[in-house]
């Protein structure tokens, strides 16, 4: 070989040597920040924008496009193992003027949407068969798919009534949990009422309302010479705090529970004198009863409700649901394309227990007693885990036939990201529950982005 090439090579060798072993060398690990670290561990998030386009217009609205974009933290945070902090702050914008100010007020009254606030907040002790929590919280009583009677601890947000999102409230909650069973209590300090369509919306019930304080914009007549006047809430004494009490157990295959509520209505009945009406709250009384069970791929459930008022509401009424969701996932259906079809079936209706002579108390039209003889279904096609297809509808036949229908299509894009597009359709006579709202057609588009 030559010497000039060998010396060369050898040269290289040794040059290229100690950067190899440099290469092979593990980089030392870069601490991460703590901060960083500690949201990574405890805390998620998502953003939903919404879109919905209606075919036409109204006259007290006359936008056809509305869109509003929701920000949600999840934050979590466990101490000493039984204890756990959960908060969940939310900022919300539209394009309608649904949200107004920059705040919520600490008893969450306000009529419109506020741009920031505590959706949900509450610390949590757990013990072995008990927990006890406090802050604003969600609850879910019954087991009735599309509408609960039994249910009347939270209000809702009806700004969109087929959206007619629930709302947290301040409360202090406590369960114990016996074998194959629960019992629960829940004091409620604070009454929040539900949040009612806004001025110039197209869910508004009265076209000529000049305010949300308005009692015509609850879809009350009252004559030209009465004064309206803004809403009576309850007072924030010891006599006006809610409570609710619920057990549930399983006996033989049976799903049963018992509740009792002596709280408020969170929507209003209108007090009308001579000179002034007035929206205010009645104290009620709730019994309900639950039952749900299975027999090989259906389930049935119903429930009712006895409810009667203090005053001020004419009607005492015992409302009930009665239904089940049956699921195929035969070989026809994997014929068919599907993973799996499923069909809820309900039927909704009430009996009248007491009828008062009062003409001073005027029930609202907007939501109340919806669903005193209907039929609510879903009906859902599994494509496979990422697509669905469901058509949803309530065929209500009180007074006058009106109906509501929802086709939608959902589909993930992936594990952080979710799309649901699809139609509500409103049909009816204008003084019927639907009916009133048979211009407000239109079609929606969902983006959820989770991270």
């Amino acid at each position: 070989m030559n010497p000039f090439l060998a010396a060369l090579i050898l040269s290289l060798l040794v040059f290229l040597r100690p950067a190899a072993a440099q290469e092979e060398k593990p980089a030392p690990q870069q601490e991460e920040n703590p901060v960083t670290q500690w949201v990574k561990d405890h805390v998620k998030g998502s953003f939903r924008y919404k879109n919905f386009a209606h075919f036409k217009k109204t006259e007290p609205e006359q936008r056809t496009v509305r869109q509003e974009g929701i920000l949600k933290l999840d934050i979590e945070q466990k101490f000493e193992e039984n204890w756990r902090l959960f908060l969940s702050p939310q900022w919300k914008a539209d394009t309608a003027n649904y949200t107004a100010g920059p705040w919520m007020d600490f008893r969450d009254t306000t009529l419109r949407d506020p741009y920031f606030y505590l959706r949900e907040g509450h610390i949590k002790y757990s013990g072995g068969d008990y927990d006890f929590s406090v802050g604003k919280q969600f609850f879910s009583w019954g087991t009735a798919d599309g509408y609960n009677p039994t249910d009347n601890l939270n209000p809702r947000d009806f700004h969109d009534v087929p959206d007619r999102e629930k709302m947290g409230i301040f409360s202090f909650s406590a369960s114990y949990f016996p074998p194959d069973s629960s019992l629960s209590l829940v004091i409620i300090p604070l009454f929040t009422p539900s949040r009612l369509p806004v001025i110039h919306s197209r869910w508004i019930g009265n076209k000529n309302a000049t305010s949300e304080l308005d009692p015509g914009a609850l879809g009350v007549g009252i004559p030209p010479d009465v004064t309206g006047r803004r809403r009576e809430l309850p007072g924030k004494r010891i006599d006006k705090i809610q409570v609710g009490i619920r057990g549930k157990t399983t006996l033989a295959g049976w799903d049963l529970s018992l509740s009792y509520f002596d709280g408020f209505d969170t929507l209003p009945v209108v007090r009308v004198t001579e000179t002034v009406a007035r929206p205010r709250f009645n104290r009620m009384h709730v019994i309900g009863m639950d039952f749900s069970t299975t027999a090989g791929k259906l389930e049935y459930h119903g429930e009712w409700a006895w409810k009667t008022y203090d005053g001020g509401r004419a009607t005492d009424l015992l409302p009930f649901v009665i239904g089940g969701m049956y699921a195929w996932d035969d070989e026809w259906v994997k014929q068919l394309g599907l993973d799996e079809i499923r069909l809820n079936l309900e039927y909704a209706g009430e009996f009248t227990l007491h009828q008062r002579d009062n003409r001073q108390y005027r029930e609202t039209n907007l939501f109340t007693r919806p669903f005193q003889n209907s039929i609510l279904s879903r009906l859902a096609f599994k494509f496979d885990e990422n697509t669905e297809f469901h058509v949803s509808g309530n065929g209500n036949f009180h007074h006058h036939n009106n109906s509501f229908l929802q086709p939608k299509v959902i589909h993930k894009l992936s594990d952080s990201i979710k799309i649901e597009g699809g139609w509500e359709l409103f049909w009816g006579a204008q003084n019927s529950f639907w009916g009133k709202w048979k211009r407000n057609d239109r079609t929606f588009v969902f983006m959820t982005y989770v991270f």
